[in-house]
């Protein structure tokens, strides 16, 4: 499951972070994505992107297209 799947309220930890560009891996990181916290959706724009995201206390809006490569479990 991807962060791209969740829906808004849903809830999940983030299990990796699989991209082709190292830059951008580590700049979500930086923001807060890291493997093992929570990361939970509050909203979806209206045509899915981007989707606006909370890890901790750090609100993170995110492409749809990025988000598929954010690997979740529940």
């Amino acid at each position: 499951m991807t962060l791209a799947d969740l829906k808004p309220n849903d809830t999940a930890i983030i299990a990796g972070i699989e991209h082709p560009d190292a830059a951008l891996i580590s700049r979500v990181m930086a923001l807060g994505l890291i493997p093992g916290e929570t990361i939970s959706v509050l909203n979806v724009a209206p045509l899915g992107c981007p989707i606006q995201t909370k890890v901790g206390n750090t609100f993170i809006s995110i492409r749809k297209t990025d988000a598929r490569f954010i690997q979740l479990s529940r």
